[in-house]
């Protein structure tokens, strides 16, 4: 019974045992195990780094205009509806314009008679001329009858009337010579009877018809009638310059059938303006965005038509003030859109806003990015997604940026897995980052395993064991 109990004693000491060995195996698998699912590794790769900033806006068009008729009337045709593309020049849409047609033809007509007027005036018509010269002869012929004519009966009259003049003068001399005479006598002089004396009377008398004479001379004199004369005159100097006036127009005259004329060739145009404004006519080439009349419709309504240039599209994004000092005209975008998730499209900076927009206390600054033409199903107003590319690395080495530390020396390392499954540690340069990925040069291969986290303990760093599988 001893040596039975002592193998059962034996027995559960071995099962003891080995159950130990499984238990304590067991936990060495599952710590493992537990070190595997803690471990990160991603890869040296080969890659384009990029610093950018990033914003959104709406898509626009190059150019965009609302149409509108420059007068008002009915409306006749409307030639497009939206989504049609037109071509520079095309008419869009007219008016009723049979009044505006009916003043054009009379500007013209005003405008031909004026210019008939102005040629007149720089080269007479010779028939003109001929009689002009007919109409100075003949006033020329009445002049000479009327200046005779008053020449004769004026000496007559003046004649007649002022001959008298000279014997009154002649009679009144003698008078004041006898009453001078009478004066010399004392017998006068003392009684003072000089003044009511015959001789007194006489000079009176003499006197009174030599001054009548010489009002009859003066009043026939003023009376003789020289109208005719001055009316033959002035048909003469008449006729002289409208003769003078067609051969030889002054500058007045010249300048005064240049305005004429000019004015009513802006008549003309203005009527011919008019007319040009009862239509619609695209300005460029481009699509059809709205269309808000119709035939039979009033001119006057709002947005008549809209037209827009989509040969090139562009987004203007606002950037934050404290990024905007690092955007530059030039510099290259990449645009992606809500609509379309799988198109990428490419820009770059054509224009930076001086003055900025503050939106509840930020400041920011509007950038334009022109995009490259695409082939995209790219419409306006789409919300486009910008990313404006500051800085580029291009076929560079790089690492994720949790994969590159620092010891205390201040070295640079980053740990890699070897071709044997072990952890290497390599001694690195970091430079570019663009938040994710860190250019890295030293002793580096593309495609190798790096640990973004902290590798295992060394006895537990073979990928076979541990079953690690490694990330790109």
């Amino acid at each position: 019974m001893r040596k039975k109990r002592t193998w059962i004693i034996l027995g559960a000491a071995a099962l003891i045992v080995i159950v130990g060995v499984v238990l304590a195996g067991g936990a060495q698998r599952g710590a493992a195990q537990s070190a595997a699912a803690n471990v990160q590794l991603g890869r040296v790769l080969q890659a384009t780094l990029s610093l950018t900033v990033e914003s959104s806006g709406s898509v626009s068009p190059e150019a965009a205009v609302t149409l509108a008729f420059g007068v008002s009337g009915t409306v006749a045709r409307v030639n497009v509806q939206p989504g049609d593309r037109v071509r520079a020049g095309e008419v869009l849409a007219e008016l009723d314009t049979s009044d505006l047609e009916l003043q054009i033809a009379q500007q013209e007509q005003a405008y031909l008679m004026q210019q008939a007027a102005y040629s007149l005036t720089v080269t007479p018509d010779a028939e003109a001329i001929a009689v002009a010269e007919a109409q100075l002869a003949s006033a020329t012929a009445a002049y000479e009858a009327a200046r005779q004519k008053y020449a004769a009966n004026s000496t007559d009259q003046v004649l007649i009337s002022c001959n008298n003049v000279d014997d009154a003068r002649r009679t009144y001399d003698d008078a004041v010579t006898a009453y001078n005479i009478y004066l010399t006598n004392w017998r006068v002089q003392v009684n003072g009877t000089a003044d009511i004396s015959p001789q007194k009377a006489q000079l009176d008398r003499a006197k009174a018809a030599y001054d009548k004479a010489v009002i009859d001379c003066n009043l026939a004199k003023s009376s003789v009638n020289d109208s005719g004369v001055l009316s033959a005159l002035a048909q003469l100097e008449q006729a002289r310059s409208n003769l003078n006036s067609l051969k030889h127009p002054s500058e007045a005259t010249l300048e005064k059938a240049q305005i004429q004329l000019a004015q009513a060739r802006l008549s003309l145009e203005q009527a011919r303006r008019q007319l040009d404004k009862a239509r619609i006519v695209a300005p460029f080439d481009g699509l059809i965005t709205v269309v808000n009349i119709v035939a039979g419709g009033p001119s006057g309504v709002a947005n008549p038509i809209g037209l827009a240039d989509t040969r090139r599209y562009h987004v203007d994004v606002l950037v934050d003030e404290t990024e905007i000092g690092q955007v530059q005209i030039g510099q290259l975008t990449e645009v992606t859109f809500d609509a379309l998730p799988d198109v990428k499209a490419t820009g770059k900076v054509t224009r930076i806003d001086p003055a900025g927009t503050i939106n509840q206390g930020v400041v920011y600054y509007r950038v334009r990015t022109e995009l490259d033409p695409t082939e995209a199903a790219v419409l306006i107003d789409m919300t486009a997604n910008v990313r404006i590319i500051l800085e580029t690395h291009t076929d560079v080495l790089a690492v994720p940026g949790g994969a590159v530390r620092m010891d205390a020396q201040g070295a640079y390392y980053v740990n890699v897995v070897d071709e044997n499954g072990e952890t290497r540690r390599v001694e690195v340069t970091p430079g570019f980052t663009d938040g994710e990925l860190t250019e890295v040069s030293g002793d580096l291969q593309r495609g190798q395993p790096v640990y973004i986290s902290e590798p295992p303990a060394r006895q537990q760093t073979g990928l076979g064991l541990l079953g690690i599988r490694v990330g790109r």
